[in-house]
C-alpha cells in the first residue's frame, strides 16, 4: 500500500509540475524577449521598467475613468492574467532555486533561468501591486456596466474606486486591519469589514478567487522573495565572519544574488576591519560575481584594498579563454584607461603598475 501511494503521489506531482511549467514558459519567453535581462545578473534596463510601469498605470487609469467602454472588461481580464502569471512564473523559478540551495536539484537541471525577467524584483513587485489594483478596477467595471452584481453593500469612501479597492484589501491579512483602522480614524467607516457584503453566488465566488489568489500566489511570492533575501544576508555575514567558505556558498547558488553582491561590495569598500574587507573581496572573486572587475575598477579610488582586488582581477583574467577575455576587455578597458589618466597623481606607483599589467593582459594583436 505505501508503494502504491508513493507511486500515485509521484505521478500527481509530475502532472502538477508539468502544468506549472506549461503555464509559465510562454510568458517567461515573451518577457525575456521584451525586457532582454542581463544574462549574468538578471538586471533590466531602467527605461524598460519605467515604460512597463507607465503602460500598466495607463491601463488602470482608463479602466477607472472610462467605465462605459465595455472592451475594458476583457482588457482587465488579460491584464490580471498577465500579472498573476508573472507571479506564478517567478514562484516556479524561486522554487527551483530553493531546491538547488537545499541540494535536491543541480543547477544544470533547472527548467528556467534564475535570470529570467519575471524574477526581476521591480517587475515582480509591480505585478503584485497592479494585480491588487486591477482586481478593484475589474469589480468596478463589472458593476458599472451592469454585467453582474458582486457587492450588495460596500463602504463609502472618498471615491467609488477607493471603495472597491477597500473590499479587495479586506481579503489580505494584516492589510485589512490597517485599512479598517485608517477608514475608522478618518471617519469614513466605523467598521469597514462589516460594511462589505458580497452578493449571492457570483459575489462570493469572486471573493473566493480574490482570497485564494492573494493568499496562495501573491503573498507566497512576497514571502518566498523575503526568505531568499534573508538567506542572502545570512550568507554574506557568514562569509565575512569566516564561518563559511565562498567555495561552499558557490556550490549552493544558481547565481550570485544582488543582495549578496551589493553587501559584499559595500563591506569591501567601507568596513573598518581589514580582515572583513579582505574576505569580502576574496569572496566576490571566488564567487565569480558578474561585473566584479568593472564595479571594482570604477570605485578604485575608494578601495582600501586596491592591490588585493587587482590581484584577484589578474588571476581571473589569466584563466579565461580568448572569447571571455575579449568580452571583459570590452567592458573594462575604457575604465582602466580612464583611471590611468584621471587618477595618475592620486594612486601610488604600485597600483598604476598593476593596472598596466591588466591592460597588457587585455591587449590583443590586430586581426586581419
Amino acid at each position: 500500500m505505501p508503494g502504491v501511494l508513493r507511486t500515485v503521489s509521484t505521478a500527481a506531482f509530475g502532472i502538477y509540475d508539468r502544468a506549472w511549467t506549461t503555464a509559465s514558459w510562454p510568458l517567461i519567453g515573451l518577457l525575456n524577449l521584451i525586457f532582454r535581462p542581463d544574462p549574468e545578473t538578471g538586471e533590466v534596463s531602467s527605461w524598460k521598467v519605467a515604460l512597463w510601469l507607465v503602460a500598466n498605470s495607463a491601463i488602470l487609469y482608463f479602466a477607472v475613468t472610462d467605465l462605459d467602454a465595455r472592451p475594458l472588461f476583457w482588457g482587465l481580464i488579460v491584464f490580471l492574467l498577465i500579472h498573476i502569471l508573472i507571479m506564478v512564473s517567478s514562484l516556479r523559478i524561486m522554487y527551483e532555486e530553493k531546491r538547488v540551495m537545499e541540494g535536491s536539484l543541480t543547477p544544470e537541471k533547472m527548467t528556467f533561468s534564475a535570470f529570467d525577467a519575471v524574477n526581476n524584483i521591480p517587475i515582480l513587485g509591480s505585478s503584485v501591486v497592479f494585480y491588487i489594483l486591477g482586481l478593484a478596477a475589474l469589480i468596478q467595471t463589472v458593476e458599472a456596466n451592469g454585467l453582474a452584481e458582486i457587492l450588495r453593500q460596500r463602504p463609502t469612501l472618498f471615491t467609488a474606486y477607493g471603495s472597491y479597492l477597500a473590499c479587495v484589501l479586506n481579503e489580505i491579512p494584516i492589510v485589512n486591519t490597517i485599512a479598517s483602522a485608517y477608514a475608522n480614524l478618518t471617519d469614513q467607516a466605523e467598521n469597514m469589514t462589516a460594511q462589505i457584503v458580497y452578493a449571492g453566488w457570483t459575489g462570493n465566488g469572486v471573493r473566493v478567487v480574490i482570497a485564494v489568489t492573494i493568499s496562495l500566489i501573491v503573498l507566497r511570492a512576497l514571502l518566498l522573495r523575503f526568505q531568499q533575501w534573508s538567506h542572502q544576508l545570512a550568507m554574506a555575514h557568514a562569509i565575512e565572519s569566516g564561518a563559511v567558505s565562498p567555495e561552499t556558498v558557490r556550490k549552493r547558488l544558481v547565481r550570485v544574488p544582488t543582495t549578496l553582491r551589493n553587501h559584499l561590495m559595500r563591506e569591501a569598500l567601507t568596513n573598518p576591519d581589514t580582515t572583513v574587507r579582505r574576505r569580502s573581496l576574496s569572496a566576490m572573486a571566488k564567487l565569480e560575481v558578474p561585473h566584479f572587475a568593472r564595479d571594482f575598477l570604477m570605485k578604485l579610488d575608494t578601495h582600501l584594498e586596491r592591490d588585493l582586488g587587482l590581484a584577484h582581477i589578474r588571476e581571473a583574467i589569466a584563466i579565461m579563454n580568448t572569447n571571455a577575455r575579449e568580452k571583459i576587455a570590452t567592458e573594462i578597458s575604457p575604465i582602466i584607461e580612464r583611471q590611468m589618466s584621471t587618477l595618475r597623481d592620486a594612486i601610488e606607483g604600485q597600483t598604476k603598475a598593476r593596472l598596466e599589467e591588466i591592460r597588457a593582459m587585455l591587449s590583443f594583436p590586430a586581426r586581419n
